[in-house]
């Protein structure tokens, strides 16, 4: 498994149009758009740990820089999710509002795992369909 984290501010990723497929291998990016929205995916097809958690959620509260932002967090084809990840991702301590996308009956149980872990500080959701949840999120963006 990678821990490898890539970091940049491309709007384009976040723009509705086709969506990846979920079993597609993907590494574990972060990315925040031009508007401010946090983009957290996981990698595919692995196991997500505490370690590889804490991570995200260290890179997730740098990028937001001590401004509550949107989060999206990205599980789509996540093997496993630990119950020591699952309490880091659920607490989105610098979180204006969290959605979780995911493909899969199995993401949707992970999701639901993640969401439930502890109570939300912040409104959570899960979502089938990345633009969906992107027009969600830009309803909690800061007001310039």
């Amino acid at each position: 498994m990678t821990d490898e984290i890539l970091l940049h501010d491309d709007a384009e990723m976040l723009e509705a149009g086709p969506e990846p497929a979920a079993d597609e291998h993907r590494r574990g990016e972060q990315t925040l758009s031009r508007d401010g929205i946090t983009v957290i995916t996981l990698p595919a097809g692995e196991h997500v740990s505490r370690r590889l958690a804490e991570s995200r959620a260290e890179e997730a509260r740098a990028l937001a820089a001590g401004v509550p932002r949107p989060l999206l967090i990205d599980i789509r084809g996540v093997k496993s999710i630990d119950r020591d990840a699952r309490a880091v991702l659920g607490a989105a301590q610098m979180s204006a509002a969290v959605a979780l996308l995911g493909a899969s009956p199995v993401d949707r149980v992970l999701g639901n795992f993640v969401m439930g872990s502890q109570e939300p500080r912040c409104p959570v959701a899960f979502f089938a369909s990345r633009s969906e949840a992107l027009a969600w999120l830009a309803g909690f963006l800061p007001v310039p």
